[in-house]
């Protein structure tokens, strides 16, 4: 099969110095989520890729450039991407990347015309984008899909702007992006339940998400921290349920830290928790490199979130795939978007209340067995939800969809 492929993935090497450059820090979890998947798809002798990327990066001056030129970054010995060069200003930027893409893909239809075993697949929907390459598509009779990790109809919604602007802006974004979110051949989502919000009756798979199990093969060995740490990593948003974490955690009657990584909305209210209390140690927004080493070396992973809030039907947290990677174990609420399997490989709890949070930490903390269940939730990612397994069920379906 011939694939061509929009994202917004770069090279490693470009990403980490647009984070340590930039005012407003892209997201890590895409950058991973993509980096897999195209490392799963490359490594598939049956797949001829083509990798046209929208690089993310925030609009300047919040991104630490003016001007994003045409390149061609390596992502692994076997994959480049075309980065599509746009004036990175309101505007200018979408349009930019949407004549880029659509540019791209028409050369890439001309050159295996008459390819019946061909198709588009798009990481999420951007809207300037994806409404030119569902016309190009549509006119040259080329089926399209759709890989969609956020429900359009939530986006922009976790957090409010006080900038007008930016509140117009993300409410027009959001509205193009309903508007075309059922216009695709067919879905790969990440939940059941996005279905019914996103295209009903159209086809889909859920795949829930994708591993890279070589992530952690560069960290070497480090001792569990005295006393034991319980850790967050990821968007510091209330929404998220930081809040909750953080007043559980100051109920634990067990010694232990509480260590915190990422950024947003939440974030003073950290710092302030922290000038009062040593044991919850802020890190910020760090390196990967960093992450993944805490990761290992703290003793229990959170994932703490209300499963009351709408939006947990349809995302399935990047980081449970990270955290059960590092061998560490992990606690997490009940919620509707991780499948049951799951459950035999974590710490799993349906309630919501801080004490007996802080209680289930402590008992946690407290047991023999936590050496057993880490172990036991990294061979079940590495054998189960890796990207050659996960890539290979996605061939399968984009194949099925174009015969």
């Amino acid at each position: 099969m011939k694939l061509f492929y929009f994202g917004s993935v770069c090279s490693q090497d470009v990403f980490n110095e647009t984070v340590a450059k930039s005012k407003v820090k892209p997201s890590a979890s895409a950058q991973n989520f993509e980096s897999a998947l195209i490392q799963g798809f490359s490594a598939n002798s049956e797949v001829e890729l083509k990798v046209a990327s929208a690089e993310s990066i925030a609009m300047f001056p919040g991104g630490n450039r003016i001007y994003l030129k045409k390149r061609r970054d390596t992502l692994n010995d076997r994959c480049t991407a075309e980065i599509i060069p746009a004036l990175n200003l309101p505007f200018f930027k979408q349009t930019g990347h949407a004549r880029g893409a659509a540019r791209l893909l028409k050369k890439w239809l001309k050159e295996n015309e008459g390819e019946a075993d061909k198709c588009v697949l798009v990481y999420g929907i951007y809207p300037a984008v994806v409404k030119k390459l569902q016309q190009v598509c549509h006119k040259h009779g080329c089926k399209i899909f759709a890989l969609v990790t956020d429900v359009p109809s939530t986006m922009f919604t976790y957090t409010k702007s006080k900038n007008p602007l930016k509140k117009m802006f993300s409410g027009s974004y959001r509205q193009m992006a309903v508007e075309l979110q059922d216009k695709f051949d067919g879905y790969v989502y990440l939940t059941e339940a996005m279905k019914d919000e996103v295209a009903p009756g159209k086809p889909y798979m859920v795949m829930e998400t994708i591993a890279d199990t070589k992530i952690f093969d560069a960290i070497a060995p480090i001792p569990k921290s005295t006393p034991p740490a319980v850790m967050y990593a990821g968007a510091l948003y209330k929404k998220y349920g930081v809040d909750m974490i953080i007043e559980a955690f100051e109920r634990i009657q067990v010694d232990c830290e509480l260590w915190l990584f990422g950024a947003g909305d939440y974030e003073q209210e950290i710092k302030s928790k922290a000038l009062y209390n040593p044991k919850i140690k802020f890190f910020g927004r760090v390196s990967r490199e960093e992450v993944l080493q805490k990761e290992k070396e703290a003793s229990l992973l959170l994932n703490i979130r209300n499963s009351q809030d709408a939006y947990t039907k349809y995302s399935f947290p990047s980081k449970m795939v990270e955290y059960m990677l590092s061998a560490t174990p992990v606690l997490t609420t009940k919620l509707p978007g991780i499948p049951d399997e799951y459950d035999s490989y974590c710490y799993v709890t349906l309630d919501r209340e801080p004490q007996k949070i802080a209680d289930m930490i402590a008992e946690i903390l407290s047991s023999g067995k936590m050496a057993e269940i880490g172990e036991r939730a990294r061979d079940f990612v590495i054998n189960n939800k890796n990207s050659t397994v996960q890539t290979a069920r996605m061939m399968e379906f984009l194949d099925k969809q174009i015969k």
